[in-house]
């Protein structure tokens, strides 16, 4: 008589895999028909799926699954966005991350449906161009809400809390982005000025952004790209928040660079992944690099890579932390990386 085989291990971690995309495409579905716009105040199925134009079963299936994900809550048949929800998923709220989200999906999206599996056997496209004007705009806006909604206040926090903070007089936020760390940092010192470097496009939304905060006489921008145009000097804190990736193999250039730009005592931060073992942890991080890699983009960090160009720039000292309050469940956690100028010319 054959008997089964003993087993040790449990598969359920791979049938949970084919479950998460479900998930997300929930969300999805729910973002695109603008369902969270409709439950601010408690409602039925019936009554959602007649302002939607959708079919009424379907539609309180989708609800249902919403629950599930924490997003609506139900109560005696009446559906309503959770604080969750309410925060993160109505349109045009100061928080709300619908469109960021999308825009996420987008650079995942040549690797789905079996774009992996064509990009495996047959290797990345042709290289592209990073982006029009159009696209560094567009990604300049949809970050906005993210970051408004709690990473420059976590980031701003930390930069606050160096030693040589209180004796800060100019910094530069490099590859800022729409300018939202730079503005929170600004916003935690009494007489604090910086400065916004990134592309024109970008400076366009990050100027609109310093205007919103009443920050124009503290908060500049210079637009241009800071490997190859200048990027002043006279700083004592020069950041770059997720942004030296693009220029991962001329990273020396962009130490030297900015060592020169610090006063005596100046402190470059630097937040960035940091991969380890063979580049196969963090987990999420090597995930959510995948993409881009795949199709031809390896721009990823090892950990210790930046401290270690930094030392061969000159800086006296590195320290290396890494976050766990950031961007831990998307992207993996944050290593967060300083090093110090010689306090001596």
């Amino acid at each position: 008589m054959k008997k089964l085989p003993e087993m040790s291990l449990n598969s359920s971690v791979f049938y949970a895999l084919p479950y998460q995309a479900l998930k997300w495409e929930v969300l999805k579905t729910a973002i695109e028909l603008d369902v969270f716009s409709q439950l601010a105040e408690p409602s039925t199925s019936e009554a959602i799926a007649a302002k939607l134009s959708t079919h009424a079963a379907n539609t309180e299936y989708l609800l249902n699954a919403l629950v599930a994900l924490g997003c609506l809550s139900k109560t005696d048949g009446y559906f309503r966005n959770t604080p969750l929800a309410e925060t993160f998923l109505i349109p045009d709220g100061e928080t709300s991350i619908g469109q960021s989200l999308l825009f996420v999906e987008s650079w995942i999206r040549p690797v789905l449906n079996g774009g992996m599996k064509d990009l495996v056997r047959n290797g990345p496209p042709p290289p592209q161009p990073i982006g029009s004007d159009e696209t560094w705009e567009a990604g300049a806006r949809v970050s906005l809400n993210e970051k408004r909604g709690g990473r420059a206040q976590r980031m701003a926090g930390r930069i606050a809390a160096l030693p040589e903070f209180p004796a800060f007089k100019r910094i530069l936020d490099m590859g800022a982005g729409p300018g939202l760390i730079g503005i929170a940092t600004t916003i935690e010192h009494p007489s604090l000025e910086c400065v916004l470097f990134d592309q024109p496009a970008v400076c366009r939304v990050a100027d609109e952004v310093i205007a919103e905060y009443g920050l124009a006489d503290r908060v500049t921008t210079i637009p241009g790209d800071y490997m190859s145009d200048p990027i002043g000097e006279g700083y004592d804190l020069v950041m770059a928040n997720y942004t030296l990736n693009f220029y991962r193999d001329r990273l020396d250039e962009i130490m030297d660079k900015v060592y020169r730009a610090l006063n005596p005592g100046g402190v470059f931060l630097v937040t960035s992944d940091g991969l380890t073992d063979g580049k196969t942890a963090p987990a999420q991080t090597v995930i959510s690099w995948l993409s881009v890699s795949l199709q031809g983009m390896d721009i990823s960090f090892g950990q210790g890579e930046i401290a270690n160009a930094m030392l061969r720039a000159g800086f006296v000292s590195t320290q290396t932390q890494t976050l766990n309050d950031i961007e831990t469940e998307a992207h993996g956690p944050v290593d967060l990386t300083i090093g110090r100028k010689c306090k001596t010319a």
